[in-house]
């Protein structure tokens, strides 16, 4: 207690002595109530901590210490205005640190974001942390009371807390770049404020090369032993991207997924066309209109452009924060280097609590963050099996685990396992009803059984209860897209890329549905942004080489199809499982590819087994068919015609071949010999009727887009189709629409 509490409370004891007070004259230890205040907050019966902390203020005459005791007892029981005021009435936050750091918390949890935008601005904490530095490290000596109430030992942290939520009323308020500015500088002042940088990671807030930087920047040489060190980068490196960030040149293809390093080669290439897009791009930019020109329609930017703008100059530089956090230590060198927490002899591990660096990092391989950190990796890598069976064991030692059960309902939708998620949706609701995750799961559920309306309902209800979830914009902006409304698709995805900066997959979806409505050369730019990120997503690659199709760059399209299917069927022997189904269109695509390039025995191989990955689809066998057809084989063409048909009689562009195919194979020589036989034919030879030349011709194959069977509808064009017969239409659009 300080000099001048101990000095109010003895003149209190005196007075009371004085006046009778007492009815034996004994003395009231106020102290010993201050400890029950604590005992009580710590059994968590918060409420009868409240009624003995105010009873001590009153004893203390508003002691500040008691004061922030009674304020944080109003905080535990959710009374956060109330905390507030108490604070403010004894403007303590101006004179005290964790004082100034409660306010901002109370604030933030009553919503109350731009009062606490005000104290931030109003209350100078950089001249109070200065004042700190300069106290003795013991507090003693000081004619006040003490900035942090005897708590010296955690100074770093209380500061660190305060950058934290600073971060967070920023983020509140949608200022990102401020945001992730004090979240860096909350990591800087303290390396073990892990909410900073679950913040950082969790939102998407930074690049994958960003968030390697920021790991190599962490003052942890300061701040913890050497052994500490090794185990706090173990621990932060499972939060980082799941996914593969760069491609050196010392990439070893034995632990990647690639192949072989042709592959790689042809990787890097696209990341090479990445950056001179951009350069070329920035050269453009240079170039612009002046201002003061009238702008035409082409000059008005759409939504999708200014996206793609935004990205180029974005709001955040984090060699500008890292630079400003190390500034901040380096005037606070003393605090960080002369804490007693931080200060540990070179033998601590004599002590009995120690043990082993390999020990420490075996053991922590069974906690639940990291279980679930490589769940999340292994699901990025579409190696569902595997993350799932990971997650049954998390989720029996941690039912409720929010990172694990976000990847769950991931793996369900992608087993379409309804029964199974309905049941996860279920238990979390009656649990979590004020979750976001709880309604998230819910839409997810009744997107997957084909009820888009109650699906985005319950999505819109869990981007309203958490404004940051990235996942439920995503699958928000899916239930439009299924349904083809690509406006509505595309603003849930704009979104979505706001809040998830550091994510390919926002960027990814946009670029989908540019390329759905035909604007080919946006839905390009947004594929080379998401590579810029994800540069080995089999997604991405199998986008743009769709892209590279419609732009009739047959080889290069052919490429990276080929790369993304060296890269899933790596990805497959190294699990020793088979391909999944969901490749088909790929395999396919890479068979139409074949075909327009003139492969056409290679474009066989890749449409049958296309058909081995999913049996029974139409689109598959009029492909092997048609190119049976381009090869001359037409009985063989006409069979496979006929298995489609069967599957979808429907279908107008299959009959339209398949009645070419049967005309011209009637045409063959061969084939009336065999109904007529050649003496019968030739004693009628009078009566034959001569052939028209190409009355009725062979079905050969243009330089021109054909059949594709992607996600897309798709037209047949004139080429590729006979169009001499009066029953074809040369513009007819087929959907070939398939799960990808």
């Amino acid at each position: 207690m300080t000099g001048d509490s101990e000095m109010r409370n003895n003149t209190s004891s005196t007075s009371d002595a004085n006046n009778g007070g007492g009815s034996s004259g004994g003395a009231i230890d106020v102290e010993h109530y201050r400890k029950l205040v604590k005992q009580f907050c710590d059994m968590r019966r918060y409420q009868t901590a409240l009624f003995w902390a105010e009873k001590v203020c009153c004893l203390s005459q508003n002691d500040p210490k008691d004061v922030y005791c009674q304020a944080q007892c109003m905080f535990l029981l959710k009374e956060y205005h109330r905390a507030a005021h108490t604070i403010r009435l004894h403007k303590l936050e101006k004179t005290h640190i964790p004082c100034y750091n409660l306010l901002l918390e109370s604030l933030y949890e009553a919503k109350e974001y731009n009062e606490a935008i005000v104290v931030i601005n109003t209350v100078d904490i950089e001249y109070l942390a200065s004042s700190l530095i300069n106290q003795p490290l013991d507090g003693v000596g000081m004619e006040g009371p003490s900035l942090l109430f005897g708590e010296e030992e955690c100074k770093n942290e209380i500061l660190a807390s305060i950058s934290f939520l600073k971060g967070k009323i920023y983020e509140a308020m949608d200022n990102r770049g401020l945001a992730m500015d004090y979240y860096v500088q909350a990591l800087h002042k303290s390396v073990y404020c892990y909410e900073a940088l679950e913040a950082l990671v969790q939102h998407e807030m930074l690049m994958a090369w960003e968030e390697k930087e920021l790991m190599q920047h962490l003052p942890l040489e300061h701040q913890s032993s050497e052994s500490d060190a090794k185990f706090i980068t173990k621990l932060y490196e499972t939060k980082l991207k799941k996914y593969y960030e760069s491609i050196g040149p010392n990439t070893n293809a034995e632990e990647t997924p690639i192949g072989n390093m042709s592959t790689l080669k042809s990787i890097k290439e696209l990341n090479d066309k990445i950056q001179m897009t951009r350069n070329s791009d920035a050269s453009i930019h240079k170039n612009v209109l002046p201002k003061f020109m009238t702008p035409t329609q082409n000059q008005i930017m759409s939504p999708a452009n200014k996206v793609l703008e935004d990205l180029k100059i974005p709001p955040f530089s984090l060699q500008v924060s890292l630079s400003r956090a190390s500034s901040l230590i380096n005037d606070s060198h003393r605090s960080h280097l002369e804490t007693p927490s931080r200060n540990r002899s070179k033998d601590s591990a004599d002590s009995p609590t120690s043990m082993l660096l390999s020990t420490s990092m075996q053991r922590i391989q069974k906690s639940t963050d990291v279980m679930a950190a490589e769940a999340e990796k292994l699901f990025y890598d579409c190696e569902y099996k595997k993350s799932f069976k990971i997650l049954n064991e998390l989720l029996k030692i941690d039912p409720y685990h929010n990172g694990a059960l976000t990847v769950q309902i991931g793996c369900l939708v992608e087993f379409g396992d309804y029964n199974k998620l309905f049941y996860v949706a279920h238990k979390l609701v009656d649990r979590y009803p004020d979750k976001a995750i709880s309604w998230y799961a819910v839409g997810c559920y009744y997107d997957l059984i084909g009820k888009s309306d109650p699906a985005r309902r319950y999505l819109s209800k869990a981007t309203s209860l958490d404004r940051l979830y990235g996942p439920a914009w995503l699958a928000y902006g899916h239930s439009f897209a299924k349904e083809n409304e690509h406006d509505q698709a595309m603003a849930a995805y704009f979104k979505a890329t706001q809040l998830m900066r550091g994510c390919h997959l926002p960027l990814l979806y946009i670029g989908v549905e540019c390329g759905l409505v035909k604007n080919l050369e946006l839905a390009e730019k947004f594929f080379y942004q998401a590579m810029s990120i994800a540069p080995l997503d089999v997604f991405v690659l199998h986008e743009l080489g769709v892209i590279k199709y419609e732009y009739e760059f047959y080889e290069s399209a052919e490429e990276v199809f080929r790369t993304t299917a060296d890269i899933v069927m790596n990805r497959a022997k190294q699990n020793k499982e088979e391909v999944s189904a969901r490749w088909e269109p790929l395999f396919n695509n890479l068979g139409h590819c074949c075909r327009k390039n003139k492969k056409y025995k290679e474009a066989l191989e890749y449409h049958q087994y296309a058909l081995l990955l999913k049996p029974q689809t139409p689109q598959t066998f009029t492909a092997i068919g048609f190119v049976y057809a381009l090869m001359g084989n037409l009985e063989e063409a006409i069979t496979y015609f006929h298995k489609s048909l069967a599957l979808n009689r429907d279908c107008i562009v299959t009959s339209t071949i398949l009645k070419t195919c049967i005309e011209d194979f009637m045409d063959e020589d061969s084939i009336i010999d065999d109904i007529y036989g050649k003496q019968a034919w030739d004693s009628y030879s009078v009566y034959k009727i001569s052939k028209v030349p190409n009355q009725f011709p062979t079905i050969e194959e243009e330089d021109s887009p054909t059949v594709k069977f992607t996600g897309m509808k798709l037209k047949f064009d004139d080429e590729d189709i006979s169009t001499n017969s009066d029953n074809i239409d040369p513009n007819v659009i087929m959907d070939m629409s398939m799960d990808i």
